[in-house]
This record gives structure tokens, sequence and C-alpha cells, in this order.
């Protein structure tokens, strides 16, 4: 049986049987219960998407400073390819 769970503003399908078990130290168990979200399963996406947004930044960042470490010849080589792509795709939609 499906059913559509509400949690945190988002809503999900849910099917009973869908549920998985982890095993965890106790620790880790109380201090999910601690982070106090609504489920378990609420505090490890909420965990999970912060998790992804720190780890895109670092990404981001980390190619921000390769790109401010290349010479001035190679950033205008590589700014004349993007404009050239870029003008390929002019008035596509």
């Amino acid at each position: 049986m499906r059913r559509l769970v509400k949690s945190g503003g988002v809503a999900r399908w849910y099917t009973e049987g869908m549920a998985t078990t982890i095993k965890l130290s106790v620790e880790t168990r109380d201090r999910l219960k601690a982070l106090g979200g609504d489920t378990y399963e609420d505090t490890v996406i909420e965990a999970l998407d912060l998790l992804e947004s720190q780890r895109f930044w670092q990404q981001a960042e980390a190619a921000a400073t390769w790109r401010r470490s290349l010479s001035a010849d190679e950033l205008a080589r590589r700014s004349s390819a993007e404009a050239a792509i870029d003008a390929a795709f002019d008035g596509v939609d």
C-alpha cells in the first residue's frame, strides 16, 4: 500500500515495506534524536542535504581558485572558447 507522507514541507510517496534497517550505535541514534526532526528520516534527509550543499560549495570554491590561478593567456583562450560555445547555442530554446 502506498501513501503520501508530508514531512518538512515535502511530500514523498512511501510504500509499506520500503523501510531499510540500518545498524547505528546508541550514541549515533541519540545524536539523531537530539537534532529534533519529526522523524529520524527527516533528520537524516536534512543532514544529507546540508552535507551535499557543503560539498557543492567546496567544489565551486576549488574551481574558482583553480580558475584564478590560470595565466592571462590561458584565461583568454578559455574565455574565447566559452564564448564560441555560447554563440553556437544562441537562439536554441
